[in-house]
């Protein structure tokens, strides 16, 4: 007999705040949310991915470079600073001695040359650019990400969040490979788990409805999610072909232009699936959704 259900809102509603798309979480949540990216962490052992740790910043001009400012505005989270010019920090700090400061005006602020991240394997590609690879590139990495959105809700849409993602970067047949691989691998885990979902192909939110790349997209499947419950996206596969490789220069061990994929878990959104479908008891959870016990001590 499967365990029983608990509606998320009984977990959620005792161990969570949200205020302004920034949520908190406490106690069984936190734990649950590391093991489900520790069991993330032991799936991308299956292509024998290196884990490397990103900068939590990325300059302007490498996403430029990804044509992320024309496609993802209504996204981006930008960084700045007091401006330091001249008399800029002391009228900045004479405005700001009122105890009820909400906010600073931008008349403050120097121009902003980072980008919180929208997305994990952005870091990668920036990271090899210029380069030639000596053979094919498979890395996980653990980001915080951001996201601007028109409304958020507890463990489904936040502004913040964290994505454990899984990147191969190589020839074209490599990626093809490591994505069918993680593409059945998935099917065949969520089955044995017992965790509903369905596949579905998909586009990026491209902030131009007319963007040639949502044509691309439709022509040749390039994204696919698996939705729990048929509408919560709680992973990804995802095709870039050579565009990275293009935008930032990284060559294939044959000197081509490199081609690149990803598979992407949101933290969150798992944590929140699984809550419902199996409740808070991480013990009565299902064998697949657990990481092996020396996973779990790396």
């Amino acid at each position: 007999m499967p365990p029983e259900k608990h509606p998320p809102v009984e977990m959620f509603e005792e161990n969570f705040d949200l205020h302004d798309g920034l949520l908190t979480l406490k106690g069984p949540l936190v734990e649950l949310r590391r093991q489900l990216d520790t069991l993330f962490r032991e799936w991308a052992t299956i292509v024998g991915a290196v884990e490397y740790s990103f900068p939590p910043v990325m300059s302007v001009s490498s996403l430029a470079s990804a044509d992320y400012f024309s496609s993802f505005p209504h996204l981006a989270t930008l960084v700045s600073r007091i401006d330091p010019s001249e008399g800029s920090v002391e009228r900045f700090v004479r405005s700001a001695r009122h105890p009820s400061l909400e906010q600073i005006g931008r008349e403050h602020l120097a121009a902003a040359r980072y980008v919180l991240p929208s997305a994990a394997c952005y870091a990668v590609y920036i990271n090899f650019r210029g380069r030639q690879l000596e053979e094919d590139l498979f890395i996980t990495l653990l980001s915080p990400c951001f996201r601007h959105e028109t409304g958020y809700e507890a463990g489904r849409r936040q502004w913040a969040f964290h994505m454990r993602e899984i990147v191969c970067v190589g020839s074209e047949g490599s990626v093809q490979y490591f994505l069918d691989t993680y593409r059945e691998f998935l099917k065949g885990k969520m089955r044995e788990a017992g965790l509903p979902f369905t596949v579905a192909e998909a586009t990026d939110p491209f902030f131009d409805k007319r963007d040639p790349r949502r044509i691309i997209q439709r022509l040749e499947p390039l994204k696919h999610e698996f939705l729990f419950n048929g509408s919560l996206a709680i992973a990804s596969v995802n095709f870039h072909r050579n565009f990275f490789g293009e935008r930032f220069r990284i060559r294939d061990r044959t000197g081509m232009v490199a081609y690149s994929g990803c598979v992407a878990f949101g933290l969150e959104r798992w944590l929140f699936a699984c809550t419902q479908q199996f409740g808070p008891d991480w013990s009565l959870w299902p064998a697949p959704l657990k990481p092996s016990p020396s996973a779990a001590t790396t």
